[in-house]
Order: structure tokens, then C-alpha cells, then sequence
């Protein structure tokens, strides 16, 4: 059963979908959900310091309100590098002792607080509080020193072991759906932080898997509709969205990010790249500093007419 039903609210998920609820979601100094749209930009993978610290200079004279990058990438095949430096093209063959060696943990959060030591410089040079993703529960405090906001990517949506360390951080909380899950189930994730004591996070949509998606490259396609549904049975949470992985193709982010803010979202996670074909990671969907800067001339423009 995927519709939300009358029981489901009184019985299943009775305090996410509480009507008054008083909900703060507050990463360093940004309040997500209140009259502001707040804006997520930056890399998908914070590749070096210079990167990060020239994308935050971009976004945040454009008009970005947060900076978000990613350290640790939960990646499709195994024979990549986690924290998302592409490999130099060898190929994998079909014999265990030519693969490349799965990097150990303990290498890669040595490497991975490196990334993340630059990553809060960079927002806190330019006043922007920071949002990554969280893979690895064991990372929590590691991460807890750097990040302002914890992004739970949507293949660790039901992640018990994410839910239960994330329940005990003050840190707010960026829910992402899994593409083939329904909004019942994201409610049902929420309720899970709920039933722990922790409520200061805010809903990410990132697009649901179709037969055909208008783009051969793309798994999704974003699903508007989410946002008035969630505004519906959860009004009190924060609703994002994720125009650049829900399609895929740059072209498509700009219309997609003033959709969604027509619809009333509170705000957009963008991947920004200085050179967006060059980025290590995703760099068919990611948007150049410059249309990233024209974007937000017509989202304040929409914001202004709806909000």
C-alpha cells in the first residue's frame, strides 16, 4: 500500500504529520522552511581546495544562502575511489588479483577530513553554512566537527544504523526519497527520527523512477507533486528539491529549480562545478558559475510573486 491513509496519520506516522508542530531548522545561521528560499549550491565532490573555495566565492556572490559538497559518495560499482576521484581508465578485468583493492575505512576517513577541514574553511570564508552527506555511521563525530547539516543521500533512506546515530546529533537533518520509494515511506523515515526525539530536519525530493524519463542518461524525473502532497501531510517540514540528479542534464536544472519554487518548494539543492564538464563526479548535470548566477535572478523573481 502506498497512499496515506486516515489510519496511517493517527496510527503510523501521528507526529510528522502533527499540523502545529513548531519546527526550527536551523543549519549554523540559516532558518530552512521560513519566508527565504534557501539555496544549496555547489560540487558534487569537494575535489581539492581550490576547487571548493572557488565554487563557495561563485555561489555565494550569486546569492547561494548554503554551501553543499560531498565527501564520501556511495558509488553504483565498487571499483571507483569512495571519496570520488575518478580512476586514471584502467580497466577492470575479469580476474579478483587485476581489480583495483577497495580502499580500507581508516585510509579513507584519514583523507576524507582533509577534504571536509577545507570544505568548512571555504564556508566559513564566505558565511556559508556546509551540508554533506552522511554514508557511514561511524563517520558521525568526525563529520559533526565540520558540517552544518547532514544529508542522508537517498540509497540510505531506511539506513537503521544512519537513523539511530543521526538521532542523537543537533545537527539538522536533509532527508533525501529514495527514487523508488513512495511519500508514505518517507513520512515513515521521518517518524523513525520522531519517535527518537530529533525533528529538526527538512524533506528532500530528488526525482522517482519511471519507465521513460525524457533524458537516457537519467534514473528519475522529478516528481513536482511531492511538493504540495508533503506540504499536505507534513506541514511543518521543510520540503527541497534536487533539480540536478532528478534530471540529470544541465539544460533541464534552471526550468525544473523555477518549477519547484512555483510550487511552493522552500528550497533548491544545486551541483555547481567552476567547470562543470570536468567535474569528477556527475558532471552531465552539474551547471556552470554563471547560469548558476542567472538562475537566481529569476528564482528571486518567482520567489517574490508566490511568497
Amino acid at each position: 500500500m502506498k497512499d496515506i491513509s486516515e489510519s496511517d496519520i493517527n496510527n503510523n506516522i501521528p507526529l510528522v504529520t502533527q499540523k502545529d508542530k513548531n519546527r526550527n531548522v536551523i543549519a549554523g545561521n540559516v532558518a530552512i522552511g521560513g519566508q527565504d528560499v534557501v539555496i544549496m549550491a555547489g560540487p558534487c565532490t569537494v575535489e581539492s581546495k581550490q576547487q571548493i573555495f572557488e565554487i563557495a566565492k561563485a555561489v555565494q556572490e550569486a546569492g547561494a544562502t548554503m554551501l553543499r559538497g560531498g565527501i564520501f559518495k556511495p558509488l553504483t560499482f565498487p571499483y571507483g575511489d569512495p571519496l570520488g576521484k575518478p580512476d586514471a581508465g584502467t580497466t577492470v578485468k575479469n580476474d579478483i588479483h587485476s581489480r583495483p583493492k577497495v580502499l580500507p575505512i581508516h585510509e579513507m576517513f584519514k583523507t576524507a577530513e582533509k577534504r571536509l577541514a577545507y570544505f568548512k574553511e571555504a564556508g566559513e570564508k564566505y558565511r556559508l553554512p556546509i551540508v554533506s552527506e552522511i554514508v557511514y555511521a561511524d563517520s558521525l563525530s568526525m563529520m559533526a566537527k565540520y558540517v552544518d547539516m547532514f544529508q542522508i543521500g537517498y540509497r540510505h533512506m531506511f539506513n537503521m544504523d544512519l537513523i539511530e546515530a543521526l538521532s542523537t546529533t543537533d545537527k539538522p537533518l536533509l532527508i533525501k526519497r529514495h527514487v523508488g520509494e513512495s511519500l508514505r515511506s518517507l513520512l515513515g523515515v521521518a517518524e523513525h527520527f520522531e519517535a527518537r526525539g530529533k525533528n529538526n530536519f527538512a524533506f528532500c525530493e530528488r526525482g522517482v523512477s519511471v519507465p521513460h524519463t525524457h533524458n537516457v542518461n537519467s534514473r528519475a524525473i522529478l516528481d513536482i507533486q511531492a511538493i504540495p502532497a508533503l506540504k499536505e501531510y507534513a506541514p511543518s517540514v521543510p520540503v527541497i528539491i534536487d533539480p540536478s540528479h532528478s534530471t540529470f542534464k544541465r539544460n533541464y536544472v534552471a526550468p525544473m529549480s523555477k518549477a519547484a519554487i512555483a510550487a511552493g518548494a522552500d528550497g533548491l539543492l544545486i551541483e555547481v562545478h567552476h567547470t562543470p564538464e570536468a567535474a569528477w563526479i556527475d558532471p552531465l548535470n552539474a551547471i556552470g558559475c554563471d547560469d548558476f548566477r542567472l538562475l537566481l535572478k529569476d528564482i528571486e523573481a518567482i520567489s517574490k510573486i508566490i511568497r
